[in-house]
């Protein structure tokens, strides 16, 4: 039989001014839970997606594209790296100290990653439009002739202190040990700024790359080598030649290797989202397919004739499983649809604001067609699964019995 024939007559079911008010009903709450449970979810996504963008670029403005590190680092393995990195486009190579150390105040300690590098770097990676300064990232103090120090400025509240203060560096090995604790320098606060990423903002400070190396003893040599690309989608290509000329005797990690954790648990609940706001999805399926069979119950003489007229069950079947696909695909298309609509209009308009607690105005909001494209797969799958049961039972409706059978 004609597969036309069989879309009009799902088609004229789904449209009948004669079906009861409890199946209307159940048909347009399914309809109405699909749309709602695919507009979540596609919100939701794009949303967690606007976040983990704004997070990865600010992570990108401060941070390394391509990091170098092992022992013996020294200025000829820049001359290395400089020639490994031959046809890729680099901004900027340069070398840096970190040690783990604890920051002293008048008033509270803490621990703390510091970074030593060159005060032009420091002032570049801070100059973005995502950072704010207090101070300067020169390292140079107006008040004094200490070397200086820039903090975030969640560890600058922690510490109680401000651009012009003395901060004292102590060498965390030495706790615990009876013996004076030797203060291994002393440093003036020359800047405070705020990322709004935690790791960043309380947990490292920057001094000076020669100042570094002489406090923490290390000669000529480096803690590591950081790479900024021109742009960071070259990333890949940059870390196979790096690989490939340095071997095995140095380590080469990339922006997203440093931030493995951070990422790995914003795609988690990324996918977490969309399992939970699934079950919206799944509640209004259940409605579907109980609508479907209370429409079986009001066909089932018309069922009967159709088969009497020589429609097999597999034609029977196709029909209730195309009405049930024709409620689930109107329910994501209307979801879906406005879903793009507002997100969108976010994207460009950026007129639903946050909070001031939060570090950017505005809500950000980024559409991922794949995100859309496993919404509408995820979807038709659930819509198939709810129209299995009431097809396999109109499939199971004798002739003979659907025609005499009596409301």
């Amino acid at each position: 039989m004609n597969k036309n024939f069989l879309n009009w007559i799902a088609l004229r079911y789904f449209r009948s001014k004669k079906k009861t008010g409890l199946i209307s009903f159940t048909s347009y709450i399914s309809i109405i839970g699909i749309a709602l449970g695919a507009f979540a979810m596609l919100v939701a996504l794009s949303v967690l997606n606007g976040f983990e963008a704004e997070i990865t670029n600010r992570v990108i403005d401060i941070e390394s594209h391509l990091r170098i590190s092992g022992r013996n680092l020294q200025s000829a393995q820049i001359e290395r790296v400089k020639e490994a990195l031959s046809g890729v486009p680099v901004r900027e190579i340069y070398p840096f100290v970190i040690k783990k150390s604890i920051l002293s105040s008048e008033q509270m300690e803490a621990v703390v990653r510091i970074k030593a590098i060159e005060p032009a770097t420091l002032e570049q990676q801070l100059s973005g439009p995502r950072t704010m300064m207090r101070g300067g990232a020169n390292f140079l103090s107006a008040t004094s002739n200490l070397p200086g120090i820039v903090i975030g400025y969640q560890l600058a509240d922690k510490l109680g202190v401000y651009p012009g203060d003395t901060l004292n560096v102590i060498n965390p090995a030495s706790l615990g040990s009876g013996l004076n604790i030797p203060i291994i320098g002393q440093f003036a606060v020359t800047g405070v700024f705020q990322l709004d990423l935690f790791d960043y903002d309380e947990n490292i400070a920057f001094i000076e790359l020669e100042v570094g190396q002489k406090i923490f003893e290390m000669g000529d040599n480096y803690s590591g080598i950081d790479i900024r690309l021109e742009n960071y989608q070259y990333v890949r290509k940059a870390k196979q030649q790096l690989v490939a000329t340095l071997g095995e005797e140095y380590d080469v990690a990339s922006w997203e290797d440093l931030h493995r954790t951070l990422f790995g648990a914003m795609k988690l609940e990324k996918y977490g989202s969309f399992l939970a706001l699934s079950f919206i999805i799944l509640v209004a399926i259940l409605n579907l397919t109980s609508s479907l069979v209370l429409l079986i119950m009001e066909k089932i003489r018309e069922i009967g004739m159709l088969q009497a007229l020589g429609m097999n069950q597999t034609q029977i079947r196709q029909i209730f499983l195309r009405l049930g696909f024709l409620i689930g695909s109107i329910g994501l298309a209307v979801g879906i649809g406005l879903a793009l609509i507002l997100c969108l209009a976010q994207q460009h308009f950026q007129f639903i604001p946050l909070p001031s607690v939060y570090y950017i105005p505005y809500l950000p909001v980024q559409v991922q067609w794949s995100d859309v494209l496993m919404i509408i797969g995820a979807g038709l799958i659930f819509i198939y699964c709810g129209t299995l049961y009431p097809s396999w039972r109109v499939g199971k409706l004798m002739p003979l019995e659907a025609i005499q059978y009596e409301k």
